[in-house]
C-alpha cells in the first residue's frame, strides 16, 4: 500500500538504511527551477523543471517506492505513439534509474525500450513514503521516437506505481495514471512570496449568482453588475484567480470568463442609480436588445479574463491594474461568463474570480485589450480544411493614434478559439519586417487557455501592427463554419496584458463587407444595396461588441446544427446578382462552392488573408474616436524560426505540411533530397544505436 503523505511533513524520515533525510532533499532548489506543477489532483506526483541551455533538467517526486513514468505527446492522451521515460531507484542497490521508451503502435499498454537512451540521470533517493528522481534530456534530440519540447502545448502522461519495473518486461506498470496539458518553456506566473503575511493584501470576489442552465441551453453568456469597493485611494490588483463552483461540472460547462470595466462617465445621461439597482439584480443574457439595459454597452475594458484549462495570472512586481481612488475611477464592472452545455446539463452556477489587490500601488498602471477578429459571420472558415488561415489585425490606424511613443510593453497573453482552433499566434511588424512572435503555439488545445507570461516583455510601438493568427482544422466538418459564440462557431483572438494603461480595450479587424461577398462572386442582394449589407453588419449586428446576441438552445442528438444557420444573417440575404446564383441564400451559396478542390479553397483563403482588412480600435473614453480604416495586407519581411538541426525532424515537419504552399512549389528535386537525407539519416542512427547497445 502507498502512503499518502504531504512532502512538508518529511522533515526527517528514517530511510531504507536507516538515515535521515533532509526535507530540502525532497524539495527542490527554487530558485533554479523555473516551473513546478502536481501531475496529480491530489499532489501525489510532481513536476519540477528548468532549462539549462539545450537541456531540459526534470524532478519528479512521487508518493510511492516503485517507479514513476512520464510520456510527451501533442494531442493524444494514448501511450500508443507518446515519447515515454520510466525512472525508479532500485530498492536493493538505491541507485537511481532511468529507461527511455516509446508508446508500442501494436500494444497500447506497453512500452518499448528505444534504441538509444537520450535520459541522464543527475541524481535520485527514496525513503519509506517517496522516490524522487532527477534527470535530464535535450529539448531536441534528433531521435525519432522523442518528441521535441518547445512552446507548443504539450499532453503529458503520468503515471506511477509501487514496484520497480521488472527487468525484462515493463508490463503492469501505471495503475496510478491521467493526463494533463502543458507549456514546457517560459515562466511560470508566482504569487508574491510575502502575499501570506501582508495584512494590506485584500481579495474581491466577483461571481455570478445562481445562474440556471437548462438542459434545452447549449450556448449562454450571462452578464452580472457589480460595484467596486470603496476606496479612497488608487490600489492595484496585483492578480486574479477563478472561482468555479464545483470542479465536478464547472470545467466542462463554463467555457471562458471576463470582468470589464465600465466607463459610465463617458457616457452622458447614464443614471447612476440604475447601476446601484441593477448591482442587486442576479443579472441578465449578455447584449440582449429586450433584457440588455443600452448602458452596459460601456462595459468594454478587460480587468481579468479566463479561459477552460487555465488558472489566471500573477502580475510581474512591476505592475498592477488599478482599482479604486479619484472620481473617474470605475465604480461599476460587468461579469461575462460563458456557459458551454453540449451534453445538455442542468447546472446551477455561481462562478467569477477572486482578484488580489493592495493599496501599495506598484511602478506602473496595467491594463488588457483584446485583439483579434472581429466576432462575425464574415469570419468563415470552409468544411473539410486539414489547415485554414485567418487574421485579424490591430494596425497603425489604432497603435499610432492611441499608443504613447515609448509604446506599450506586452507582459504575458492568453490565444482564444474554439474547437476547430490548431494554431495560433500572436505576431508582431514593424517596419516592414516582422518581429519574433509574441506568442505561438503550433499545437494549440481550446481545452488549455492558459494564460502565457512572456520571458521577456515585447515593446509594441506606435504604428507596429499586431496580428493574430489563426488556422483551424475542418475535416469532419461537412458546411463551413462561421465567426460566433458558440463553441461549435469560431473566434481568433488574443487577451494582451500590457502597461502603461492606455484608453483602449480592443483592436479588430475583419473582411470587408462588399469584398467579402465579392470574393465569392456575389454582387447584389435583394431588397438591399451593399451598403445597407454593410450596415446590417456593421450596426445592427452589433459584431463589435464581445458579447452574444442571443441564447443557442441545445441541438438535437447527433450534431444538428441547423439552428446556427438558420440564425445567420447570411442565411437572410438572397442573392440577386450574378443571374445564375439568383434565389440562394448567401449561406446556401458558401455550400455549394467546390471545397474539396485544394486549389479553389487556397485562392479564397489567400484572397480574403492578402486582400483588403477593415480595422477598429475601441477606446474606453468617449473623448476619445479613431475611425475605422481599410488597408491591405501589410507587405513585411516574415520572421524565420531557426530550422530544426536535425535531418528527421526537418523532413517530418515538411511533410506535415505538405499541403502548404512552401513544400508545393519545392522542386522535385529538393524533396528527394530531403528523402535521401532521411535515410541516410536512419541509417546512421540504427548503426550507432547498435554500437552502443
Amino acid at each position: 500500500m502507498v502512503l499518502v503523505i504531504p512532502l512538508l511533513s518529511l522533515a526527517l524520515v528514517p530511510t531504507v538504511d536507516g538515515a535521515a533525510v533532509a526535507a530540502s532533499k525532497l524539495e527542490p532548489v527554487h530558485h533554479r527551477w523555473s516551473r513546478s506543477e502536481a501531475m496529480d489532483p491530489n499532489g501525489l506526483y510532481t513536476l519540477d523543471w528548468y532549462v539549462d541551455q539545450k537541456d531540459i533538467v526534470f524532478t519528479a517526486t512521487a508518493n510511492t517506492r516503485g517507479f514513476m513514468g512520464l510520456g510527451f505527446s501533442h494531442r493524444s492522451e494514448r501511450m500508443a505513439g507518446s515519447d515515454l521515460v520510466l525512472v525508479w531507484v532500485d530498492d536493493r542497490t538505491g541507485k537511481p534509474n532511468v529507461l527511455d521508451c516509446h508508446g508500442s503502435k501494436d500494444n497500447h499498454h506497453v512500452p518499448v525500450q528505444d534504441d538509444t537512451q537520450n535520459y541522464h540521470i543527475e541524481s535520485g533517493f527514496q525513503n519509506l513514503t517517496h522516490t524522487s528522481v532527477t534527470f535530464r534530456r535535450a529539448l531536441e534530440t534528433c531521435d525519432p521516437h522523442d518528441v521535441i519540447i518547445g512552446t507548443d502545448t504539450m499532453k503529458i502522461l503520468w503515471s506511477y506505481g509501487d514496484r520497480d519495473p521488472v527487468a525484462g518486461s515493463l508490463k503492469g506498470h501505471g495503475k496510478n495514471r491521467g493526463a494533463r496539458s502543458i507549456h514546457f518553456l517560459g515562466p511560470m506566473f508566482r504569487r508574491p512570496a510575502d502575499a501570506l503575511q501582508r495584512d494590506d493584501l485584500r481579495q474581491w470576489d466577483v461571481t455570478v449568482k445562481n445562474v440556471s442552465i437548462d438542459a434545452s441551453m447549449d450556448t449562454l453568456y450571462w452578464c452580472k453588475i457589480l460595484k467596486a469597493p470603496t476606496l479612497r485611494e488608487k490600489h492595484h490588483i496585483i492578480g486574479y484567480e477563478a472561482l468555479l463552483t464545483k470542479e465536478r461540472y464547472e470545467r466542462e460547462v463554463v467555457h471562458h470568463m471576463t470582468l470589464f470595466e465600465c466607463s459610465i462617465n463617458s457616457y452622458p445621461g447614464s443614471d447612476p442609480n440604475s447601476w446601484d439597482v441593477w448591482v442587486k439584480s442576479s443579472g441578465a443574457v449578455c447584449n440582449s436588445n429586450l433584457l440588455t439595459p443600452r448602458d452596459w454597452e460601456s462595459c468594454i475594458t478587460p480587468v481579468a479574463t479566463w479561459g477552460v484549462g487555465a488558472s489566471g495570472q500573477f502580475l510581474p512586481e512591476h505592475i498592477g491594474i488599478p482599482i479604486g481612488g479619484d472620481k473617474g475611477a470605475p465604480k461599476y464592472y460587468m461579469l461575462e461568463v460563458h456557459y458551454d452545455n453540449p451534453r445538455a446539463k442542468r447546472v446551477l452556477d455561481h462562478s467569477g474570480f477572486r482578484l488580489h489587490y493592495t493599496r501599495h500601488v506598484r511602478k506602473h498602471d496595467a491594463g488588457i485589450m483584446i485583439s483579434g477578429v472581429s466576432v462575425s459571420d464574415t469570419h468563415m472558415i470552409p468544411p473539410g480544411q486539414k489547415l485554414y488561415r485567418n487574421v485579424g489585425i490591430c494596425g497603425p490606424s489604432c497603435t499610432g493614434a492611441v499608443f504613447p511613443a515609448e509604446g506599450i510593453n506586452i507582459v504575458s497573453a492568453a490565444l482564444h478559439s474554439h474547437v476547430a482552433g490548431r494554431k495560433m499566434a500572436l505576431r508582431h511588424v514593424r517596419d516592414g519586417k516582422e518581429l519574433p512572435r509574441v506568442v505561438e503555439d503550433d499545437n494549440y488545445s481550446h481545452n488549455f487557455q492558459q494564460i502565457r507570461q512572456l520571458e521577456n516583455e515585447t515593446n509594441v510601438l506606435p504604428g507596429d501592427y499586431l496580428i493574430t493568427d489563426c488556422a483551424y482544422e475542418t475535416v469532419g466538418r461537412r458546411r463551413p463554419t462561421l465567426g460566433g459564440y458558440s463553441t461549435k462557431q469560431e473566434m481568433c483572438l488574443s487577451f494582451i496584458t500590457y502597461y502603461p494603461k492606455i484608453e483602449l480595450a480592443g483592436c479588430y479587424s475583419m473582411t470587408p463587407v462588399k469584398e467579402f461577398f465579392e470574393t465569392f462572386g456575389v454582387f447584389q442582394f435583394y431588397a438591399m444595396n451593399m451598403t445597407d449589407v454593410e450596415n446590417l453588419f456593421l450596426y445592427n449586428g452589433n459584431f463589435l461588441d464581445l458579447l452574444p446576441t442571443t441564447v443557442f438552445p441545445n441541438f438535437a442528438p447527433g450534431g444538428d446544427e441547423d439552428i446556427l444557420y438558420r440564425e445567420s444573417i447570411l442565411n437572410r440575404l438572397i442573392i440577386s446578382d450574378p443571374v445564375e446564383f439568383h434565389d440562394r441564400t448567401f449561406l446556401s451559396h458558401l455550400n455549394q462552392l467546390p471545397w474539396s478542390e485544394p486549389l479553389f479553397t487556397r485562392r479564397v483563403e489567400q484572397s480574403i488573408l492578402t486582400g483588403k482588412h477593415m480595422t477598429f480600435c475601441r477606446v474606453s473614453s468617449a473623448s476619445l474616436s479613431v475611425a475605422s480604416e481599410i488597408f491591405k495586407y501589410p507587405a513585411f519581411d516574415t520572421f524565420v524560426k531557426e530550422p530544426s538541426q536535425c535531418p528527421y525532424h526537418l523532413f517530418m515537419e515538411l511533410a506535415n505540411h505538405a499541403s502548404t504552399a512552401t513544400v508545393r512549389t519545392m522542386s522535385s528535386t529538393k524533396l528527394l533530397i530531403l528523402a535521401l537525407v532521411l535515410v541516410l539519416y536512419r541509417r546512421l542512427h540504427s548503426r550507432t544505436a547498435a554500437f552502443h547497445h
